[in-house]
């Protein structure tokens, strides 16, 4: 089959061409365009350091799997043939060798076509063909388009599952494309079969998975009512006698794995068509539309990782204080960081435990240090391996649905390099998602907004010390400073940790900060926070006054005209209403409203 390649021209010109996919892959392992890979990632990577957009936009063309186009009569793109290829893309993934694995274990799949490196270099591209009930695809591009749409919330769900929640949720459109990457490994399955979408089935809200769309069309799906009664259980009785079930209330699916086995795996359509065959090799006549109807009903147990976790370590503490001594593999000379984390650990299990349905944990460890110093380890550290799933330190706070997703399924996010994090960011969205006790979004392919418990924490990392930017929100933060490397060289105990967050939690201890402690965290971040070149010069030539005698109540266009005369270019701000912001906000400032002068401000000048 042949793929589309699209191109434009430094003169914004579009050119069109098109390539058998084999062709294609292996045009990827070879660079052409510059001495070797490494090359053009490092080309990538520079423009992404910078804020720039990358020149290889006009310089690399873009690959559509999904049909080979033409150009109708006034030049405009459209459908020549359906290939029914779906392009699935991962997250930007830890290392080349996670970029490995992710495109071994999409190869695994049947239904993979191909896999290769994303032109980052750490992400993953993924091919899948689709064919429906008859083996075939649509014709013209209308219905393509909606088959489309209708295989890829199919689809995505299923491989997403196996492949470690590592996709990223992308507009389902035949018109997808990937940059011509550079894989010097592409991996090409030229036998892989269809993944079948049967037209009798429709997309569930619930589930993004398949439900009959008629059962009184189905005509499969007839049988006499005594018959279905036999049947059905004695389907039941087969699938109890190989399989244990389970419904995870965290991931949204149900989970099987044949007896006598350790690991479970989602019940997804590869697994209820082996379910079925089975059973009709065992002369039960089923179809894959009532082992479905089993395996996603009520009947299977409900499993909630996070109780059951807890529950295995409960009753277990052995009185020793567990917390603070993992406290104190973070060398710091803060005297109050053993019990604010101890508050803050506290805080995390309670969210998990839904104990707090007004509040989230709205306050975040913040590991300050120079690169080296094991901060990022320390926070991975924090979960248990049977809940390590829960961990995530790849969250993209520009996109916000995604994040409060996140926030709804993950268990502890690690803000990486906080430092990095936009100021407008800062002080807005990241300041307002880290109190929210719940979230509210539309799951992918769903009709409404729903309201979803939020399970995460957060933590923060970062290399430089002047990283709060937002006065009136650095309360949100715990900034630690670290005086040397953490201690990673024993991992902790487990256990004990969340045998005694429980019994702390059943005790009433707070898991929250008080007033007090609030204002020795804000006391504590001031030697964080961030300040402008305005603010550093306003305390240069001003100061305030203990009463009214010592200074002069001034409008905030004044005190700003008279740093300017002192400071000239350096003071770049423009807008008084932002200034006067500032002032507002400064801790022990006096202020008044008049009627003809609006509000003052009582400083005292240094000059």
């Amino acid at each position: 089959m042949k793929v589309s390649i699209i191109r434009i021209d430094k003169k914004n010109q579009l050119h069109l061409s098109h390539k058998d996919l084999e062709k294609m892959l292996e045009r990827m392992k070879k660079d052409k365009k510059s001495s070797s890979v490494e090359d053009l990632r490092q080309r990538i990577r520079i423009c992404r350091f910078n804020n720039q957009s990358s020149p290889l936009r006009h310089e690399l063309p873009h690959i559509c799997p999904a049909m080979e186009m033409e150009r109708d009569a006034n030049g405009n793109l459209r459908m020549n043939t359906f290939n029914g290829i779906l392009l699935f893309t991962t997250r930007q993934l830890d290392s080349a060798n996670e970029v490995k694995r992710i495109k071994t274990k999409a190869m695994a799949l049947p239904s993979t076509i191909a896999a290769v490196t994303g032109a980052s270099g750490r992400s993953v591209k993924i091919m899948v063909r689709t064919a429906n009930d008859k083996g075939q695809l649509p014709q013209t591009e209308d219905e393509a388009a909606k088959f489309y749409s209708r295989a890829y919330a199919l689809v995505f769900p299923v491989y997403n599952a196996l492949l470690s929640q590592t996709l990223v949720t992308q507009e389902a459109t035949l018109r997808s494309q990937f940059c011509l990457t550079l894989d010097p490994e592409p991996c090409y399955n030229a036998k892989a079969t269809p993944f079948i979408i049967d037209s009798n089935l429709r997309i569930s809200d619930e589930t993004a998975e398949t439900t009959p769309a008629d059962d009184t069309t189905a005509h499969e799906d007839f049988k006499p009512d005594e018959e279905v009664a036999i049947v059905t259980k004695k389907m039941e009785n087969h699938l109890r006698s190989r399989y244990e079930f389970r419904y995870n209330t965290v991931m949204g699916y149900t989970e099987y794995r044949p007896h006598n086995r350790f690991d479970f795996h989602p019940a997804d359509p590869s697994a209820i068509c082996t379910f079925a065959f089975d059973a009709r090799t065992e002369g039960i006549k089923v179809t894959e539309n009532d082992v479905r109807r089993y395996v996603w009903s009520n009947h299977i147990k409900r499993y909630d990782p996070i109780d059951e976790y807890l529950w295995q370590v409960h009753d277990k503490w052995d009185g020793r204080d567990h917390i603070r001594a993992l406290a104190r593999t973070v060398p710091t000379r803060n005297p109050h960081w053993e019990d604010w984390f101890y508050t803050w650990f506290l805080g995390m299990v309670a969210q998990w435990r839904g104990l707090n349905r007004r509040y989230g944990n709205s306050v975040a460890p913040l590991l300050i240090s120079r690169q080296g110093y094991n901060k990022s380890t320390f926070c991975r550290s924090l979960l248990p391996r049977e809940l390590q799933w829960g961990f995530n330190e790849n969250i993209d706070l520009s996109e916000k649905r995604q994040v409060l997703q996140q926030m709804s399924q993950f268990l502890l996010i690690n803000l990486d390099e906080f430092n990095a994090i936009p100021r407008k960011v800062q002080e807005g969205f990241l300041k307002n998602i880290i109190q929210l006790a719940s979230v509210k979004i539309k799951r992918p392919y769903g009709r409404h907004v729903e309201d979803f418990p939020r399970l995460a924490s957060f933590i923060a990392t970062a290399n430089m010390s002047d990283v709060l930017t937002d006065p009136t929100g650095s309360r949100r933060f715990i900034g630690v400073e670290l005086t040397g490397p953490i201690d990673v060289s024993t991992p902790p105990n487990y256990e004990q940790l969340y045998a005694q967050a429980q019994v702390a939690l059943e005790n009433h201890e707070p898991y929250w900060f008080d007033q007090e402690q609030t204002r020795l965290i804000m006391d504590n971040n001031r030697q964080f926070e961030w300040h402008s070149s305005t603010e550093e010069y306003f305390m240069e030539y001003f100061e305030l006054p203990a009463n009214e005698q010592d200074g002069e109540y001034m409008k905030a266009s004044t005190i700003l005209s008279l740093l300017k005369t002192k400071a000239g270019r350096a003071i770049n701000v423009t807008n008084t209403s932002q200034f006067g912001r500032f002032l507002s906000n400064l801790e022990g400032i006096r202020q008044r409203r008049t009627g003809s002068n609006g509000t003052e401000y009582l400083v005292k000048k240094r000059f």
